[in-house]
């Protein structure tokens, strides 16, 4: 073999050495650049697709549900975790800690602020989470588009049912209510006094919002007349106790309420009892259950509300409504026109008689009559 033969054949033993030395790296490179490539397009099309509003109970969908979380966090060995207390409002995005349980956001500016003020009840929060941060973002989206201020003051720890003692919540029993709503109103008053001194003026409108827990709470203030405000919208939730019809007929002032709930929620029954009461005793009310919707407070309802109390124009034609703007206005699943129903079945038109056909006819003047029988 020549020597020329011999260098051949050594530099390609030396380049596929180098080859099957390099190829791993190269393929690991290759594999790294086809992935930071995947997660550049994936995020540039979640950039780009439309966002999802986040559920205003502040959680997201990796969370357990409230009742999923009744006793203790437990650690690796079983014994309770002890949770640290959480600032109640979230820091940036213009919401503000007006005091440290009351959260505040307005669109403008105190010399431009709008002239209505929103007071917003959240669901039950576990003690030592953040889950009303996403709650308070979402709303204050919902006041920059809609105009209007909003509080979002913070419950009471235990202060419904028991097993929720380690959540906030709201006084809806009697005895809850006995003991800790004279503070409870006195807070939100506080910060309505405190605003409208920042403000220079008073609002003009204060309505009162309440999703889940905060629904319930603010059906019973409602149905208690226990504050005076140009109206409640209530969302996943609300209930009638047995009986309101009776008890509540009477409540002076009377505010609109609207009430959405949906078709897939567990406690639709709740909201849809609530509606009915409200059409018994005559109160101005939009119920508007929604088939594809569950425990959640949507865009739509919102858009609804505020069109509702009277923030906005109701949109029209919207299928999903079963209630439009009325005195006891009740709820009821959209009903489609079907065959033979009232609305679209139709009676074949009659042909009419010999006595209608001359009935019409109109008669002729007496002089072209009497010129008639004098040719006769």
């Amino acid at each position: 073999m020549g020597l020329s033969r011999m260098r051949v054949l050594e530099r390609a033993n030396v380049v596929t050495r180098c080859r099957s030395r390099l190829l791993p790296t190269a393929l690991v490179a290759v594999a790294a650049l086809a992935c930071a490539s995947a997660v550049t397009r994936s995020a540039a099309a979640q950039a780009a697709a439309p966002q999802l509003i986040v559920p205003l109970d502040g959680r997201d969908e990796t969370e357990p549900a409230p009742d999923e979380l009744l006793s203790p966090d437990e650690g690796a060995d079983g014994t309770p975790v002890e949770r640290a207390d959480q600032p109640w409002c979230f820091d940036g995005e213009g919401i503000e800690a007006l005091t440290p349980t009351v959260c505040h956001y307005s669109p403008k500016p105190p010399e431009s602020a709008p002239d209505t003020l929103v007071i917003f009840l959240h669901g039950v929060t576990k003690f030592g989470t953040t889950w009303q941060w996403n709650g308070q973002r979402g709303l204050a989206r919902a006041a920059k588009a809609r105009g209007f201020e909003v509080i979002t003051p913070r419950g009471r720890l235990g202060a419904g049912s028991k097993k929720f003692a380690d959540h906030w919540n709201w006084p809806s029993s009697a005895e809850g209510q006995k003991a800790l709503e004279s503070e409870v109103l006195a807070e939100w008053k506080a910060a309505q006094q405190t605003l409208e001194k920042r403000n220079g003026r008073a609002f003009a409108r204060v309505y009162v919002w309440g999703f889940s827990a905060g629904a319930y709470y603010s059906a019973s203030l409602a149905l208690r007349g226990r504050l005076d405000v140009a109206g409640y919208a209530i969302f996943a939730g609300g209930g009638a106790p047995k009986g309101v019809e009776r008890w509540a007929k009477g409540t002076r002032p009377k505010p609109p309420i609207y009430v959405g709930y949906g078709h897939k929620d567990r406690a639709r029954r709740d909201p849809a009892r609530l509606g009915r009461a409200l059409k018994a005793m005559g109160w101005k009310s939009l119920v508007v259950g929604r088939p594809n919707v569950g425990h959640s407070m949507t865009d739509a309802q919102v858009r609804e509300a505020w069109a509702f109390l009277g923030g906005g124009k109701l949109p029209k034609g919207n299928a999903n409504a079963t209630a439009r703007p009325s005195d006891g206005a009740s709820s009821a699943k959209p009903v489609k026109p079907g065959r033979g129903s009232a609305s679209t079945r139709q009676s074949k038109p009659s042909k009419p008689s010999k006595a209608s056909k001359t009935s019409h006819r109109p008669k002729p003047p007496k002089s072209a009559r009497s010129k008639k029988q004098s040719r006769k």
